[in-house]
């Protein structure tokens, strides 16, 4: 190829180079895979998913207390209990009168005999029929049914006494404080030898395992940000250089409400609430965290799943 064709053949080329990329700096820009809320007035709020506060069921005295401030609480466990010996002793009478069996057995040996006697009769009247009366045969019967009758009554009645065995041991029960879910004590409301009224709260317990971050995402993000896409937050602590341990980690978790009203004041944002694990319990509710929001399935992939910084 001669000189002259060889500078032709490079000067097309880079003219054809300039025009793909004079074509892809005018044309509409591809949209973004993430959305970073970053500044000051977009950090997420980390808070609690699970916190209640756990209250006595039944109005009385407290006996003790089993768990103090900070102590875990594991989901179902006694956390305290009230003075409860009236309701075992009611527990122990109504056990009483749900074993008695006496009633039952003495309606069902009536109902034999009366059974027995309308046998004979029926066998004496089919050999010769003015052997037995017939007002003694009508009263036989009569006594048979009534005889039944009092077998089913003082059944239903053992039945009656199970279910007030039931109803007192549930009672007793309720004199004993459970933990609804697992979690720690953060709060104490009541002490042993404390009155407490029926669903008056004793304890507050709160599961730092799972805990949700709220943010707000600028409007034009509303129809892209969607429940089950995947989110990275970093702590920031407020007056801190970001030279803190917890501000180096990222917990992943994933978004699972998307408010479906646009923010009244102002009216450019959008709530969002993620939930991530939170297994060493490093996260604090109430911290502030930077939030990032994958916002297709690639980008994620394409990203390592974090390590936390030690």
């Amino acid at each position: 190829m001669s000189p002259l064709k060889t500078i032709a053949t490079v000067a097309l080329g880079a003219l054809a180079t300039l025009s793909v990329a004079a074509s892809a700096q005018n044309g509409p820009a591809a949209p973004t895979a993430t959305l970073v809320l970053d500044s000051h007035d977009q950090l997420a709020t980390i808070d609690w998913i699970e916190k209640s506060d756990v209250a006595a069921l039944r109005e009385g005295v407290i006996e003790k207390m089993e768990l103090r401030l900070g102590d875990a609480a594991q989901e179902g466990a006694e956390i305290g209990s009230l003075h409860k010996e009236i309701a075992e002793l009611t527990v122990a009478k109504s056990k009483l009168t749900a074993d008695s069996k006496g009633s039952v057995e003495k309606a069902r040996a009536a109902s034999e005999v009366a059974e027995a006697a309308v046998a004979r009769n029926r066998r004496l009247v089919a050999r010769k029929a003015d052997l037995v009366s017939q007002e003694e045969m009508t009263k036989s019967e009569g006594e048979y049914k009534v005889a039944v009758a009092q077998v089913k009554e003082a059944e239903e009645q053992i039945a009656i006494n199970m279910a007030e065995l039931a109803l007192a041991d549930q009672m007793l029960r309720e004199h004993t404080i459970y933990a609804p879910f697992s979690g720690i004590v953060i709060r104490r409301y009541k002490e042993p030898g404390e009155s407490v009224r029926a669903n008056e709260a004793v304890v507050q317990i709160g599961n730092l395992a799972r805990l949700s971050a709220t943010a707000f995402i600028p409007l034009d993000y509303a129809f892209r940000v969607k429940v089950g896409q995947v989110v990275e937050i970093q702590p920031r602590l407020e007056g801190s250089r970001g030279d803190q341990p917890i501000e180096r980690k990222t917990f992943r978790g994933v978004i699972k409400f998307v408010d479906p009203q646009v923010q009244a004041i102002a009216e450019s944002a959008v709530r969002i609430r993620a939930e991530f694990e939170n297994p060493e319990l490093e996260l604090r509710p109430g911290l502030k965290a930077a939030m990032t929001i994958y916002l297709n399935d690639d980008e994620v992939a394409a990203r390592p799943r974090t390590t936390p910084a030690r």
